[in-house]
């Protein structure tokens, strides 16, 4: 074959489309790597970012709703925070608490022979309930310690009875009569 014919050969009109499409594609696949790949590339994340968005938007969303609803409960509660304020104050108030128990007792005739005061801490700590202990030693009788207890229970400042201890008194002349330790907590801020 001379040169002449090798040359026919390659630029032959057939040779010629099929080095057109090859070089078409070649360009082509080339256009897509560099520019389209990127551009699919970074929708493809945009659409995992929406994804992760809606996510984080349903959360905000969910936060929102439970603010709002502790906001309707602190303004439905609003009114009753004098009763709190009443109930755990926020000094000891070591001489409204005696006042409170002396009253009561001499309301259901329950008759105080000793009192102390025990446990006040008077230094002021951050988010803890402290308490104020009053021991009381007295005589009484049955009906009137229980109602002693029920009218200490119904006093707005929160106090709890954390030791009773109910014996006969031997010293009594009537039947009836009990000696009572009461150890009483009160509660302050």
């Amino acid at each position: 074959m001379d040169k002449q014919a090798v040359t026919k050969s390659i630029f032959t009109k057939k040779s010629q489309d099929y080095t057109f499409v090859v070089l078409f594609l070649l360009v082509f696949s080339v256009f897509i790597f560099f520019a389209i790949g990127p551009s699919l590339r970074t929708a493809f994340s945009l659409k995992k970012e929406e994804a992760d968005l809606k996510v984080v938007d349903t959360v905000y969303e969910q936060k929102i709703m439970n603010i709002s609803s502790i906001q309707d409960q602190i303004e439905q509660s609003r009114e009753k925070l004098p009763l709190f304020n009443q109930a755990i104050s926020q000094y000891p108030e070591v001489n409204k608490m005696v006042d409170d128990v002396k009253t009561i007792a001499d309301k259901n005739q329950f008759t105080i022979k000793k009192a102390n005061i025990a446990d006040v801490n008077l230094i002021q700590s951050k988010k803890q309930i402290d308490r104020v202990r009053l021991i009381i030693e007295g005589k009484t009788g049955f009906d009137n310690l229980i109602g002693f207890i029920n009218d200490l229970f119904q006093q707005r400042r929160l106090k709890a009875i954390t030791n009773l201890s109910i014996s006969p008194d031997r010293e009594a002349t009537t039947s009836g009569q009990l000696e009572v330790i009461l150890t009483i907590d009160g509660y302050y801020l």
